[in-house]
């Protein structure tokens, strides 16, 4: 199993202590939960490798699944005696998957899988009861997490809101590091969450961090790509947002990069919006935050957005 690399102390702020990481594994959050996996793990849909796990079913390596993009609803566990095979590893793999849910804190057991709920969030842990087991033992509350990202943001209630007080990107020096925090935003009448809360995260440090933060500052002003037309004004900004917890010489400051709606795309410092650039995309989309559904806009050829995969 590969060790974790080395990285600078972490800002995490646990709510009542904070477990010891295992040798070799890492920290995912959700919300205001967060959890230990092998450091080796990878990354998946939650929609196709636990939901829909008939669409391509088997023992797929071993990742942490977000819920994000739907799929077409699919009866996969339909007329079927004992434990669903959707929660059996030889179906789907061993996979840590997060849920919203409205359930009492506590812990069961079906099949493969145990749930653990947590401050209105519900890890699924799916693996042989051993890692079940470790990994269950991992999970905690946290106000900030390990990448340095709250467990909710003021973004989170205007999806129109800039960043607060306004900076320049441009003239950011000596960038220690960058936390990359996804936050939902309300989409529509029916969809908004009462409580809105953290998807997802990672970190940036040292030279990665600084170089994110020119290319950043070297994307062209203007913003886009923008389609109005193309969306009614309650979904405008669409559902999700990331926003950039910038440290460096000057203190820490906030850019948000919009790219799942029609409006107000692009990075911004809250003084100068900027085009969303390959080079200023691609670091803040991988990993756990992986975008599934794409990206709003028609980018050129040779500017696509998303990494392979």
């Amino acid at each position: 199993m590969a060790s974790a690399p080395a990285r600078p102390a972490s800002l995490v702020e646990p709510v009542d202590g904070q477990p010891e990481l295992p040798a070799g594994w890492r920290w995912e959050s959700y919300g205001g939960v967060q959890v230990g996996v092998p450091g080796d793990w990878g990354w998946d849909s939650q929609a196709l490798r636990l939901d829909a796990w008939c669409i391509k079913p088997g023992n797929h390596p071993p990742a942490v699944a977000r819920p994000g993009a739907g799929v077409p609803l699919i009866a996969c566990d339909i007329d079927r005696e004992g434990p669903p095979a959707g929660f059996l590893t030889a179906n789907t793999g061993w996979t840590v998957g997060f849920n919203p849910t409205d359930k009492n804190d506590g812990t069961d057991h079906e099949g493969d899988r145990t749930r653990v709920r947590r401050d209105s969030v519900e890890v699924i842990i799916q693996a042989p009861k051993q890692w079940r087991d470790r990994i269950a033992a991992t999970i905690h509350q946290v106000r900030v997490d390990d990448a340095g990202c709250p467990s909710s943001h003021r973004i989170s209630t205007g999806p129109d809101l800039r960043p607060t007080p306004p900076g320049d990107v441009a003239t950011l020096r000596d960038v220690t590091s960058v936390s990359v925090c996804k936050y939902p935003l309300p989409y529509g009448s029916s969809a908004s969450p009462s409580s809105p809360r953290l998807l997802s995260s990672l970190r940036l440090d040292g030279p990665a961090a600084a170089d994110q933060i020119r290319e950043i500052a070297a994307a062209p002003v203007g913003g886009g790509l923008d389609t109005p037309a193309n969306c009614a004004p309650e979904v405008a900004h669409g559902d999700q947002i990331i926003v950039l917890l910038v440290r460096s010489a000057t203190g820490t400051g906030e850019i948000t990069m919009r790219y799942a709606g029609c409006v107000q795309n692009g990075f911004d410092d809250g003084t100068t919006i900027r085009k969303l650039t390959k080079g200023g995309v691609g670091p803040l989309v991988t990993g756990p935050n992986r975008v599934y559904g794409g990206f709003s806009g028609q980018p050129e050829k040779d500017d696509m957005l998303l990494p392979p995969g």
